[in-house]
């Protein structure tokens, strides 16, 4: 079984155990980006940074949802709140 150097199982295994899809996103987010700071490959850059945005896109979705679950008006109509261009007038 993989270990940190530290001898102890990183987070990325422990949010997985969770069973925490928003954790486990976010371990592995800061994961790619910490091996992004660290520097990688040519080859492996445009793979990680195209996954990083994936993950960071998906975290959004979910903190979006979980938000409107909040929200009275979703919860009595069903209807979320679209964004509102004052500049428009519209959607």
């Amino acid at each position: 079984m993989a270990k940190t150097s530290s001898g102890v199982r990183g987070t990325v295994y422990n949010a997985a155990r969770s069973n925490d899809r928003r954790r486990l996103l976010v371990a592995m987010r800061n994961k790619i980006a910490t091996a992004l700071d660290e520097g990688v490959s040519a080859r492996d850059l445009a793979a990680l940074t195209k996954r990083l945005d994936d993950i960071t896109r998906e975290i959004e979705s979910i903190d979006a949802r979980d938000k409107a679950k909040e929200n009275p008006i979703v919860q009595a109509f069903g209807i979320a709140d679209q964004p509102f261009d004052p500049d428009t007038g519209s959607e």
